[in-house]
């Protein structure tokens, strides 16, 4: 180290580790590096600091270092430095503050020239072999480096040690710290345990049935078995790494049961349901029903304990999504429509063609999924009859998010199919605005404004066009119109005329042909 250099070269003011005073002499080192200290530190009559610790430096130090008169900060800890320190003459060192020489392999005893060192007031010489009396010069620093005398065999300017007192201190002390130490690391991994094993206030590692092997009740084969085992293995055992969606139904997770093959299982939370045999009852009701734009329950499994739906997975993530994505990128009113003709195929199936009729309850954006194409599927309908009286902080007593819910339905309790074409009008708004069903900008309206009556309001002062989002493009302006007037008929249609989803839904045929 430092045997390559040459002082006289102009740029070593530049180099990693080396500061310069202001006439170009090197003032501090604070290099890495191994090998031996070379004498031609010798040559820096200006050095101050000289920091080289913890760097596999061998040998014995340079006695030209003992001659540097400004040298203010020795530290060379964590060495391989040897060396007798009875031959070390420290009376230049007058102006040395910091003398740092631990953990290294110096021996014998400290020089009377120690005494010279009047400004010194760190010392450290532990663990190294140092022996013998310290020079006067002890009794102005202050404790702290009198202890760090003390080297790696106990030999040092304490020869009697620590009083039996001091010891049982020391001990009980240490035997507190580390009681609370196993205190705190079991109370954080149980409180760790007990987060990663409850999803939605239930335990996630489900009591498990007479057989790991247990099959399903299956409606649609996807090509391999389905078994209580390797659905639960599939989501990873419900973590929170799988999950793709929660509400008030429970949360959905993505399982991927082989190569090529992935399901979406939503876990209900049980004690939500009325029980296992109403539960079978009414899932096996929603096994027979099929339709292009419903999503397909697959499967289910039901237990006092544990109770799931498998459906078919789509992978273009909700309209949730889409929506709240949709300031980063045009949406082409083809594609809304398209959208809108979906879903509205897909209530008037519910209402119209199932027998019995069923009543989704819940329309909106988060409940429809869409396909790698955009094909728009209706997810969680006929859930509402598993769950009835059960209230959460994001239903009403009545099923039903709030901004989706129609007025009529949620003070009159009135289960209607209209309450579901409302909830559909408010995600056709939803989708063509820039507006959400509760917009934060609605906040400082009067008490239950929702974007129904932001859009009347606009609609009735003649500025109807203002509810189209700028990003929603490429489609006529008989597209246009008509997706806003159907969301209108929707909320005029359930307050002051019996219409229906599948008028609505005509409608919308007529407008986007």
């Amino acid at each position: 180290m430092l045997s390559s250099w040459k002082y006289t070269a102009p740029d070593h003011c530049s180099w990693f580790g080396v500061t310069c005073n202001s006439h170009g002499r090197v003032s501090e080192l604070r290099i890495p590096g191994g090998g031996k200290l070379s004498n031609v530190i010798g040559k820096f009559l200006e050095l101050k600091v000289l920091s080289i610790p913890f760097n596999r430096i061998a040998g014995e130090l340079p006695n030209e270092i003992w001659g540097l008169k400004s040298l203010e900060v020795i530290d060379i800890e964590g060495n391989l430095i040897t060396g007798d320190l009875s031959m070390v003459d420290f009376s230049n060192l007058k102006k040395l503050k910091v003398l740092n020489l631990g953990f290294n392999r110096l021996s014998g005893k400290i020089h009377k020239s120690f005494e010279e060192c009047k400004n010194l007031s760190v010392l450290n010489l532990t663990g190294n072999r140092i022996q013998g009396p310290i020079p006067d010069v002890l009794p102005v620093l202050p404790p702290q480096p009198r202890r760090a005398l003390q080297d790696s065999r106990g030999n040092g300017v304490n020869k009697k040690g620590l009083s039996p007192f001091e010891w049982v201190l020391i001990l009980v002390a240490s035997l507190i710290v580390l009681i609370l130490l196993v205190v705190i690391i079991v109370y954080f991994y149980m409180r760790n345990r007990r987060r990663s094993s409850r999803v939605d206030g239930i335990n996630i590692i489900p009591s498990p049935p007479r057989s790991g092997n247990e099959r399903l009740v299956i409606f649609r084969e996807v090509g391999v078995p389905l078994t209580f085992n390797n659905v639960i293995e599939a989501t990873g055992n419900f973590t929170s790494r799988n999950c793709i969606g929660s509400g008030g139904f429970g949360s959905t997770y993505r399982a991927e049961i082989s190569p090529g093959i992935t399901v979406a299982v939503k876990r209900l939370t049980v004690e939500m349901c009325q029980g296992v045999p109403q539960f079978n009852a009414e899932i096996r009701t929603l096994g027979r029903i099929r339709h292009s734009n419903l999503i397909t329950l697959i499967g289910y499994y039901a237990s006092p304990s544990e109770m799931f739906l498998v459906y078919n997975y789509l992978p273009g993530g909700s309209l949730e999504e889409l929506i709240r994505d949709k300031r980063n990128h045009v949406i082409g009113l083809k594609m809304v429509h398209k959208i809108a003709l979906d879903i509205a195929g897909a209530l008037a199936f519910l209402h119209d063609d199932c027998n019995p009729r069923i009543l989704h309850r819940d329309v909106k954006p988060s409940n429809i999924l869409l396909d790698k194409d955009l094909k728009a599927c209706l997810s969680d309908f006929g859930l509402s009859r598993l769950l009835e009286g059960f209230e959460t902080h994001v239903t009403t007593g009545v099923a039903g998010t709030f901004g989706y819910v129609a007025p009529e339905y949620a003070l009159a309790c009135r289960v209607s199919d209209k309450a579901d074409v409302y909830s559909y009008g408010v995600m056709l708004l939803e989708l063509i605005s820039d507006k959400r069903a509760l917009d934060p900008s609605f906040a400082k309206e009067d008490n239950g404004y929702t974007i129904v009556f932001w859009a009347r309001t606009l609609r009735r002062e003649g500025r109807a066009e203002e509810v189209y989002c700028r990003n929603v493009g490429g489609g006529t302006g008989k597209c246009a119109a008509g997706s806003v007037e159907v969301g209108f008929d929707v909320y005029d249609g359930i307050t002051f005329r019996e219409t229906d989803d599948e008028a609505s839904c005509k409608k919308i045929e007529a407008y986007s042909t």
